[in-house]
Order: C-alpha cells, then structure tokens, then sequence
C-alpha cells in the first residue's frame, strides 16, 4: 500500500520581465516569462501605469511616464501556495525642443543668448556652432551663447539626449565681417 500525502504543495514560478526602459510612444510591451511559468494569476500596479491585470500588457498611451514596480501575484490552491514577484519598468516621456532661431551678429559682438526649451531631456549635443560660440543644457533649456570670431553664415544643430527619441531643431547664426 501506498499514501499519498495532502501536505506536499508545489511552489508556482512567477518570474518575468519586460523590456525597460520604453518610450511613451512605442509599442505596448508585454512580460516575458520564464519555462515553466504559472499561468492565472493577476498582474497588478500603482496609479499611473495602465496594464492588462491578465496579460500584464502595459497601455502606453493610458500611462504615466514614471517607474513603476509591476507585481504578478497567483493565489494559493489546493495544491501549491501562492507565488508572487515583482519588476520594475521605466516609461520615458519623448523629447521636444524649441524651433531654432535665426540671428545675424557682427564679427567678434556677443550673440543674443538662443534659448530652447526642452522636455523629457537629460542634455543636448551642438553641432555647426562658430568658434567662439558654445552650447550649453541646464535645467531643461540648451542654450546657445558667446562671440563668433570668424564669419560667414553656420547652420547649427541641436538634438536632445537621454528620453526618448532624441528631439533635434536647426537654427543659422550669420556672422558679417567688420
């Protein structure tokens, strides 16, 4: 004879991810999972991120941009307990900038500071500036400042870095000789 005994309960696997971070307008991720996943449980997260509670597909034009902690949680049954993990994921807002302007300055006179203000950025890259002008990012705006020391007529650049995806504008500083 033999017994078969009530006790013994299995452990559900819960584990899963999803790509991270992701932009506000790209597609709606859902989890991957691992072998041996246990299907039924209830995908679940804080105010701001819109998810499918049974496919853990994450909405993105529901949600928030932000972290959020993603929970998978299956409930105990007869024969295993309940289970439960967790994931972060990122959603990052997209970028804008400003228009760029255009200024004529004389040879070796102070440009007009060109401001633009960004959204969703972490710095700018500058390209096509003269010499004696630089590009700077702070607090949200790329700033274009300082005294061109040769002339002639520089289409410049300015793409946004960091969030998603990289915002560019284009301007020309136009520098006349004495």
């Amino acid at each position: 004879t033999f017994t078969i005994d009530p006790a013994i309960s299995g452990t559900p696997v819960t584990d899963f991810s999803y790509t991270t971070p992701i932009c506000t307008n790209g597609t709606n991720p859902v989890p991957a999972t691992v072998v041996g996943f246990t299907t039924g449980g209830v995908y679940s997260s804080s105010v701001g991120l819109s998810i499918n509670s049974s496919t853990g597909e994450i909405n993105l034009a529901s949600s928030s941009p932000g972290t959020y902690i993603v929970t998978y949680f299956v409930a105990a049954t007869a024969c295993s307990s309940a289970g439960s993990s967790t994931f972060d994921i990122t959603i990052n807002p997209l970028n804008t900038i400003a228009s760029g302007t255009s200024q004529t300055v004389c040879i070796n006179s102070a440009i007009t500071n060109i401001t633009l203000a960004t959204t969703g950025a972490t710095g700018a890259t500058f390209t096509g500036l003269p010499a004696g002008v630089t590009g700077s990012w702070s607090g949200n705006v790329a700033t274009i400042s300082g005294t061109p020391t040769a002339s002639g007529t520089f289409n410049y650049t300015v793409t946004t870095t960091g969030g998603c995806p990289p915002a560019t504008t284009t301007g020309t500083i136009t520098v006349t000789p004495l």
